[in-house]
């Protein structure tokens, strides 16, 4: 099996999958790819989940998000969905722990980048040192 590894611009490893996150569903709404912790995805500790929600003013109503970034230079590269934007939990709070949305355009070759493959990451080393 090979595991796709993902790290932040400053190089700190923040996400591991077992598939490539551009193959995972993408979410209509913003185009975040959905991915299952525990089974397509794991966080490292080097992501940081904000305890606090960010409410954001949505077409049809609103949506509370946890933001998850770079424990070492902030970079928000993904969110947690609040457990009360789903119909199974509407009557409870806190943040649904078992997917996380990676933001669309985090992910290499995509307009804004802010993840980057260990592939990528090591190419563009060896591109620096000179080392190819």
């Amino acid at each position: 099996m090979t595991i796709s590894t993902y790290h932040c611009l400053c190089t700190e490893l923040v996400l591991a999958t077992p598939s490539d996150l551009s193959k995972q569903p993408k979410r209509e709404l913003d185009g975040a790819s959905i991915c299952k912790l525990g089974g397509a995805c794991t966080l490292t500790s080097a992501a940081t989940v904000d305890e606090k929600a960010t409410v954001l003013k949505l077409e049809d109503g609103f949506e509370k998000r946890y933001a998850i970034k770079c424990a070492r230079c902030g970079l928000l590269f993904a969110y947690q969905l609040d457990l009360s934007q789903f119909e199974e939990s509407k009557a409870e709070n806190g943040r649904r722990e078992d997917v996380v949305y990676v933001l669309a355009g985090a992910l290499p070759g995509e307009e804004l980048r802010g993840l980057m493959s260990t592939e990528e990451m090591l190419a563009g080393k060896a591109k620096v040192s000179g080392v190819v």
